[in-house]
């Protein structure tokens, strides 16, 4: 019964990957320490054991929350470029990003960003178009 119940759950997991669009399977591969957490409590419950399935669950989700920050630690810091511009300072700025800032990071900071800056939620046209040329300009440095 029990290897049944496994590869239904392992069928079941490509299933929900595959299903899932690029930005949010990269998010879990990116945070896979919480992801097999979570499949830890999960095979838990399934054998039974419910107090060590609340504590995988518990990790899983503080796992969540703090691994962007400890991935972050372990990233060695990106000197400052000579050809660094008052422009793109500016940039990092309007978004809040750091200097040694990932592609990934920027995108983000524009969307949190975006979310409140855009015509339709209230924003002005201006602000948004100033927000898209921080990205724009951010992002063709990382090339």
């Amino acid at each position: 019964m029990l290897p049944a119940l496994l590869v239904l759950a392992l069928i079941f997991g490509l299933l929900f990957l595959t299903r899932l669009g690029g930005a949010y399977r990269a998010t879990l591969l990116r945070r896979w320490p919480a992801v097999a957490l979570a499949g830890a409590a999960i095979f838990s419950v399934l054998r039974g054991a419910l107090w060590p399935a609340i504590a995988f669950a518990s990790l899983a989700a503080l796992v969540w929350v703090l691994w962007p920050a400890i991935e972050r630690m372990n990233r060695p810091a990106a000197p400052v470029q000579p050809h660094d511009t008052p422009e793109d300072s500016a940039a990092r700025a309007l978004l809040g990003v750091a200097a040694n800032a990932s592609a990934d990071e920027i995108r983000r900071a524009y969307r949190t960003k975006m979310a409140q800056a855009h015509p339709d939620r209230g924003g002005s046209h201006n602000e948004a178009a100033r927000l898209a040329a921080a990205r724009d300009r951010l992002l063709k440095k990382k090339r």
